[in-house]
């Protein structure tokens, strides 16, 4: 990727301002189509949470919603945005994985009497210890305002392979290709018009986070996306990427990170580094690969934490190959 590329996608994030209503980020993608984006940086109380984009669609008969957001308090702010484009009935929203900065405003919906779809995943996570622990951590970290009202709610249907809803003459193609960035993700696909929810599939501008599904089956995800072809492609983070050169390039830096993440930390596993040094040695290998990594936000926080991760996946992988 050229300088000029990485410095166009960092553009919208170099001066970061914190807003006050998510109704402040309201853009519209194409026609019926919106989308709210949050701040791309980690959480906290400066930006209440609200890291993460959901999206929402218009149709003649009611909206269709991608993704909560992070509090029971923005997912109320994501319903008073989407009045202000219709009074139509929310009638669906997808939750494209049960990560805390994309369902945590379901209650906000459920109380609208939006039906609530997500992979069966979502029921296993919420069932686990580490909900519950990622969310003490969650409050810990924002605070009884912001997160009052927040609850650990799963969706009313499920889906591990593929379902499609007609409405309002949109089709909405709900699709899981494979595990990824979560044991659960999926996306909305719209046919007709091309357009791809992505969720935390796509990553530009920003490392992705490998710490909860499986890197090796990601690449998977992401040659299924390019096969796909779409026009416009909304991603869970960062801005939307139009047009299928520009989707194809950064599904394709998407790919490139995991893959030089997975090479670095295979090749000091077989060189006898322990897990804590690999995490230690992580942006230094990853720099030698691809000096421009450094320019990413997060990097040098998350790299590490994906080099954890990802070793205890090069270890299994390592082992089923002995065997």
């Amino acid at each position: 990727m050229s300088k000029a590329v990485l410095l166009l996608l960092f553009l919208p994030f170099l001066s970061l301002s914190y807003p006050r209503h998510v109704k402040e980020t309201l853009r519209e993608l194409a026609p019926g189509v919106f989308g709210v984006f949050g701040i791309y940086e980690q959480v906290s109380k400066k930006n209440r949470g609200f890291i993460s984009n959901a999206y929402f669609v218009v149709t003649k008969e009611g909206v269709f919603v991608v993704d909560a957001l992070s509090t029971y308090k923005l997912g109320r702010e994501l319903l008073e945005t989407i009045r202000l484009k219709t009074k139509l009935p929310v009638r669906y929203a997808l939750i494209t994985h049960y990560h805390t900065d994309h369902f945590y405003g379901v209650k906000a919906f459920k109380e609208a009497g939006t039906l609530l779809i997500a992979h069966p995943w979502s029921e296993e996570y919420l069932a686990s210890d580490a909900s519950e622990k990622m969310y003490k951590a969650r409050l810990e970290l924002l605070g009884k305002s912001l997160m009052r009202g927040t609850e650990l709610l799963g969706p009313h249907i499920t889906t591990s392979s593929e379902m499609s809803i007609k409405m309002g003459g949109e089709v909405f193609e709900i699709k899981h290709l494979c595990k990824a960035h979560t044991e659960g993700d999926l996306v909305l696909w719209m046919p007709r018009r091309k357009i791809l929810f992505a969720g935390d599939l796509v990553f530009g501008g920003r490392v992705p986070f490998l710490g909860s599904g499986n890197s090796r089956t990601w690449l998977l995800c992401l040659e299924k996306i390019n096969e796909l072809s779409p026009d416009i492609l909304l991603p869970g983070h960062g801005e939307p990427l139009y047009g299928r050169e520009n989707i194809l390039r950064q599904v394709n830096w998407t790919a490139s990170y995991i893959r030089d993440i997975r090479t670095v930390v295979r090749r000091l596993y077989e060189e006898g580094y322990s897990v804590e040094e690999v995490r230690k040695r992580a942006n230094e290998e990853m720099l030698k690969i691809n000096p421009e990594y450094a320019q990413l936000s997060v990097f040098f926080e998350v790299n590490p934490v994906n080099a954890y991760y990802v070793y205890f996946e090069v270890e299994r992988e390592l082992m089923q190959e002995q065997r």
